[in-house]
């Protein structure tokens, strides 16, 4: 029994792939992985293959293209299988329907694989989302459907151009004389020496159909360059089919603005390792044993020419002009910009007037001065942030928003503050009515993830062909327009602004200002972005008895990019810059000299402190004359104060990787430390009472992930996170500061 097991060709497969195809079983794992919930959980992958998004809802539809997509990763496996492995095994070629055999009995992971996608479907609907049994039959329904159809397509194909024996030598296959392998059934041979002596893979039964087998035929009857030209013809045809699905891919990168051709992310990730597998299987045609060789040479090649200005892909921040000459990004230069004492003297006016306006508007003769910091956390940040603010207003009535002076922060939360600003203003200028409504909540948690997967699967990482043109300048599309793109879909077009279109509101404290700070990636330094002048947040030199040379941490963007068009800067890349997540976000390249990228500003700073504490240091004689004290709200996308981790005992790989992993994971704890110490030293400068007040949304009970997808349950839980006990002690605070 055990031979027949082994000699079972299903077998067979699976042993030569563990034995020599380990990248396809690469990809196996992950997709495993993913869909059992044990890889990359914090950042709510599971969830995209688990309740996949379809024109923002999860439906028959959004299920259907899963399965169309797991179809043609299957059928691109078993094309990729058959090129390499049919040398191996060739009695394939001795058979009628040879690629349609080979991928029944290349089906064992596949339909494991599907099986479990399935449960872990059934059950992620029956544990989060309530979904009725009706509900849960439609969506597996549309697995089926969507993974049949792409099957039955593929096998149409080949089942239409495969050659085989039998029509080569004009015969029927019942007339087929070949005599059975008969080596499995000798008794009196022991298994191991068999397998000793074997110097290929053998196989003694195989599956005809799914439910029946039968013994391998002997083929040494067969002319053995016949067979070799079958299978050669056969390889042609799969990478023939290939190669027309990998341009359909490109073709369908075109439509990506079309929002009937934007499929799931998940759906996304599986097609971009589709189009890796038909690549690889593609030069094992042609290289066979030198493909691992050339595979390696040609990334080493692209990687090369990636230096290169002709082929590089860098991302831009739409607005600005990349074509004059660079802006000078040295220390000299940035010196000179931060000891500029005329434009300190003008800024620190221009924004002494923004304060006596905004006090003017409170009608208060020392009002409490509010600065709102909210943190990065993709779309959870963005929406609880939007809804924090919704909420407080409603509580004080609308009287709460209208005092903020200063809002800074970083990635998500900046962006559902920016939402709620921008609808503010619109709303004193009667072009909305917001506030009573829940519709701009649910935009915040609209799907921003899709489009980004999409165009990293179909345009990114392969061709980039169509252009974007800003008016005055053009350039290249990718995830990076993508994002913006569907941000003002998201949020009904209200933040397709520039910079320059914050300038008067801002200055008559009609709306709080804002300030930015990407991280410049070259240098760790922090890249001020606003519509008010603000060089004084540059200046750092040492005063009274302090001796020391401190060197430039932050750079004001205006400044820097004068010549470059600063305030033509879309509202929308500056947010983007704020929000690029590593490797999900293209990092934004700037026009300097020598070339900077920006990245997210949580890397710096992830609940925009240093801003503030800045901000109020610089103007702390303003407040202390002026004011009744300050409030921070601090709006969090995750608890401040958590519980301390067990620490189990680790396994080898755990101890190499602790180190690295520990250090990211605490990363924004760490930031809090230095917070923390640094408000005790600015209270030494204001005289009134400091008052730190957080909303947190608690993550580690709401289990809501780092995406820039909400799945229905993680949307809920952000819409109750503010009846924790944390938050209603935090609003009974800040009623008692300003009633």
């Amino acid at each position: 029994m055990i031979r027949k097991i082994v000699f079972f060709f299903p077998v067979q497969l699976f042993l030569v792939n563990l034995k020599r195809n380990h990248l396809l079983l690469l990809f196996w794992i992950i997709l495993f992985s993913i869909v059992s919930e044990s890889f990359a959980n914090k950042y709510g992958i599971p969830y995209l293959f688990l309740a996949p998004e379809y024109l923002n809802t999860i439906s028959f539809w959004s299920y259907m293209i899963m399965g169309f997509s797991i179809g043609g990763f299957v059928m691109t496996y078993n094309i990729t299988g058959y090129i390499i492995n049919s040398g191996r095994f060739q009695f394939i070629a001795s058979l009628r329907r040879p690629f349609v055999v080979y991928c029944i009995n290349n089906s064992l992971i596949p339909l494991i694989f599907m099986l479990y996608y399935i449960y872990k479907v059934i059950l992620y609907h029956i544990e989060n989302e309530s979904s009725t049994a009706t509900e849960i039959s439609i969506y597996i329904l549309g697995i089926i459907i969507g993974y049949t159809l792409n099957v039955i397509v593929s096998l149409t194909y080949f089942l239409s151009t495969n050659k085989n024996i039998f029509a080569l030598l004009g015969i029927k296959p019942d007339q087929e004389s070949g005599k059975p392998v008969s080596t499995l059934f000798l008794r009196d041979e022991n298994l191991y020496n068999f397998l000793r002596k074997r110097e290929k893979w053998h196989v003694e039964s195989y599956l005809n159909t799914p439910f029946r087998s039968k013994p391998a035929k002997d083929i040494s009857h067969y002319d053995t360059e016949m067979l070799r030209s079958i299978t050669k013809h056969n390889h042609l045809n799969a990478s023939f089919f290939e190669i027309l699905v990998f341009i359909s891919y490109i073709v369908l990168g075109l439509f990506h603005e079309n929002a009937f051709f934007i499929i799931p992310a998940s759906a996304s990730v599986i097609l971009f390792f589709t189009m890796i597998l038909i690549i690889l299987s593609a030069l094992h045609t042609w290289l066979k044993g030198w493909t691992t060789f050339a595979f390696i040479i040609l990334l080493v090649v692209i990687n090369l020419l990636s230096k290169n200005h002709v082929f590089s892909y860098a991302n831009m921040a739409y607005g600005l002009n990349y074509n004059t000459e660079k802006a000078e990004y040295s220390l000299k230069e940035l010196n000179k910009l931060r000891l500029n004492e005329e434009h300190i003297k003008n800024d620190k006016a221009n924004s002494i007037e923004i304060l006596n306006s905004w006090k003017k508007n409170t009608n208060k003769k020392k009002p409490k001065l509010i600065f709102l910091n909210t943190s990065g956390g993709g779309s959870r940040a963005m929406m609880w942030t939007y809804f924090t603010l919704h909420h407080l207003d409603s509580i004080f009535e609308n009287n709460f928003f209208r005092n903020v002076h200063l809002i800074s922060g970083s990635s998500g939360g900046m962006i559902g503050a920016a939402y709620y600003r921008e609808l503010y203003l619109q709303e004193k200028e009667d072009k909305t009515n917001f506030k009573n409504s829940y519709e701009h909540v649910e935009n915040m948690g609209r799907d921003l993830l899709n489009p980004i997967a999409f165009s990293i699967a179909t345009n990114d990482f392969f061709i980039r062909m169509k252009t974007y043109n800003d008016g005055k300048y053009t350039y290249l599309k990718d995830r990076g327009y993508a994002f913006e793109r569907q941000l003002l879909i998201n949020t009904n077009n209200v933040l397709d602004k520039r910079m320059r279109d914050y300038i008067a509101p801002e200055k008559a404290a009609e709306i709080p200002m804002m300030i930015f700070a990407p991280t410049i990636t070259n240098d760790g330094r922090r890249l001020l972005i606003a519509s008010q002048p603000i060089s004084y947040l540059s200046y750092n030199l040492p005063k009274n008895n302090t001796l020391n040379n401190p060197i430039v941490e932050n750079v004001e963007f205006t400044r820097l990019f004068k010549q470059q068009d600063a305030m033509n800067l879309k509202f929308t890349s500056a947010i983007r810059m704020s929000a690029t997540f590593p490797y999900i976000m293209p990092s934004v390249t700037l026009p300097t000299n020598p070339q900077i990228e920006v990245m997210d500003a949580g890397v710096r700073d992830n609940y925009g402190a240093i801003t503030t504490f800045k901000y109020m240091h610089t103007f702390k004689e303003w407040i202390n004359e002026n004011t009744s004290g300050v409030i921070i709200i601090q709006i969090r996308d995750k608890e401040k104060n958590k519980r301390v981790a067990d620490s189990p005992l680790r396994s080898i790989a755990e101890t190499f990787s602790t180190p690295i992993g520990s250090f990211y994971s605490n990363l924004f704890t760490i930031q809090d430390y230095n917070l923390d110490d640094m408000v005790q030293y600015l209270g030494n400068d204001i005289e009134q009472q400091i008052h730190i007040i957080d909303f947190e949304l608690e993550n580690e009970e709401s289990r809501v992930s780092l995406s820039w997808h909400l799945t229905p349950r993680e949307k809920n839980a952000i819409l109750k996170a503010m009846n924790t006990k944390n938050n209603e002690q935090s609003l009974e605070r800040l009623k008692d500061l300003l009633e």
